[in-house]
């Protein structure tokens, strides 16, 4: 359900960066509208390219849940000039790598390529970009695995948790919905809804493209211009987002002869524009997200030996996604370990954390970042996160001080704000009998 843009979002927005004084990139704005952004690493004779489409399956038309995805998959299944075994075998040729996901808000495409082989490498992204066929048979393909994806993932309990929760929290609103869709809205999908989603959303003024190895800006502009000449804007319809609903306290249970209960609690939480974004990030490090140390897995796990595994998250995007709690517990064991994490996250509202816990925070967002700018592919994929956020090429060096800066006030002061235990969902996914459930009243 995540893309590559989607994973790199969450594990880089949330590390500070090494001492500098530079910019990460540069930054233009090209004739076409596109933003380019490059990051000149010379040492290493490759390059890393994201062009990221600023649409995702947030704009799946009713009924067509899953429209974003498909053309993501389709785009690389065949072109005016390649089949998709000929293209396989040009990049391979090339010794180059060119991948397509599809996400909630974006779509990203991915090239890596030896520098000595940026010219033709750039040649076949432009093809797959500009001259897609989407074929009637790569078409059925292509939703058949999808559909066969879909189809062992409700095989994994912590999957359908996961899902039904987000069903539940999110109703007629985007982030309730499969990017993949399902088997009965892929069904209605065609070849000419495909084209029309291709056609409006992929436009060069609805991209950014980010490149980061041994290149220049003037290079990356010249190779631009000359390989996508043909990729001409026009106007991006706009989206209205729908506000997630409030919530009150609510449980579903779901019966699967599985050994291990999954549950799933949350509510909506912020956006990744919130002012108040470090001080939450710094409390749900102290509160779950930290690992062992943190006070869900220190009392579930370490002190009452009730939990596999517990983590907290707040998932930030340009509107608010979840904040959830998720655990893996024996059946028998699954009404107690969710009544305590309740108890964990209420007693965190009233004492707020320690001096030490947001040290130990600080230090761990602040010293952890240099290991996520080591390779090219890490910068290729936080400049469009700055980008998309409005971040600026200067976060990085911004970052260690927006942490710093962080009081004890602040951070007790976003749990008693952005937490709140009395409008928890529930998805409790158990063998229902053996969880002393089996009395709840079907969902």
């Amino acid at each position: 359900m995540k893309s590559h843009f989607t994973v790199s979002l969450i594990l880089l927005l949330f590390y500070a960066a090494p001492a500098s004084t530079a910019p990460l990139g540069t930054r233009t704005v090209l004739d076409d509208g596109a933003t380019l952004l490059v990051a000149e690493r010379p040492g290493i004779p490759m390059v890393v390219m994201n062009i990221v489409l600023k649409t995702g399956a947030a704009v799946d038309p009713d009924g067509k849940t899953g429209l974003a995805n498909l053309t993501a998959s389709l785009l690389t299944r065949g072109t005016k000039k390649h089949s998709t075994q000929a293209l396989a075998a040009e990049l391979d040729f090339l010794g180059a790598s060119l991948n397509v996901d599809a996400d909630y808000e974006t779509t990203t495409i991915s090239l890596t390529t030896l520098t000595k082989n940026l010219e033709p490498a750039l040649e076949l992204v432009a093809e797959v970009l500009l001259l897609p066929t989407f074929p009637p048979a790569e078409l059925e393909r292509t939703r058949k695995e999808i559909e066969g994806g879909l189809q062992s993932h409700e095989e994994d309990p912590g999957w359908v948790a996961q899902k039904t929760f987000l069903a539940k929290l999110y109703p007629h609103h985007p982030y309730g919905k499969l990017v993949e869709g399902q088997p009965a809205t892929l069904a209605t999908l065609t070849q000419a809804d495909v084209k029309k989603f291709h056609q409006t959303y992929y436009r060069p003024n609805n991209a950014i493209v980010a490149l980061a190895g041994e290149i220049s800006q003037e290079q990356a502009v010249n190779l631009l211009r000359r390989h996508f000449a043909d990729w001409q804007p026009a106007d991006i319809p706009s989206v209205a987002w729908p506000d997630a609903r409030q919530l009150s306290a609510e449980r579903i249970t779901l019966d699967k002869k599985v050994s291990q209960a999954n549950v799933v609690l949350g509510h909506p939480g912020i956006a990744r524009s919130n002012p108040d974004y470090y001080a939450v990030q710094l409390m749900n490090y102290i509160l779950g997200g930290g690992g062992f140390g943190s006070r869900l897995m220190d009392k579930i796990r370490e002190e009452l030996a009730l939990v596999y595994y517990v983590s907290s998250s707040f998932s930030v995007r340009k509107h608010p996604g979840p904040f959830t709690v998720g655990l893996q517990t024996k059946n028998a064991t699954a009404t107690q370990a969710l009544e305590e994490s309740l108890q964990v996250i209420k007693r965190f509202i009233e004492q707020g954390p320690t001096e030490a816990e947001l040290a130990a925070a600080k230090a761990y967002y602040i010293n952890s970042f240099p290991l996520r700018l080591v390779s090219n592919r890490d910068v290729a994929a936080l400049l469009p996160v700055l980008e998309f956020y409005d971040l600026g090429l200067d976060y990085p060096d911004r970052y260690a001080s927006l942490i710093g800066q962080v009081t004890l006030e602040q951070v007790h002061n976003a749990a008693k704000t952005y937490l709140h235990p009395d409008q928890l969902l529930q998805v409790v996914v158990a063998d229902l009998k053996q969880a002393g459930l089996d009395h709840a009243q079907p969902q």
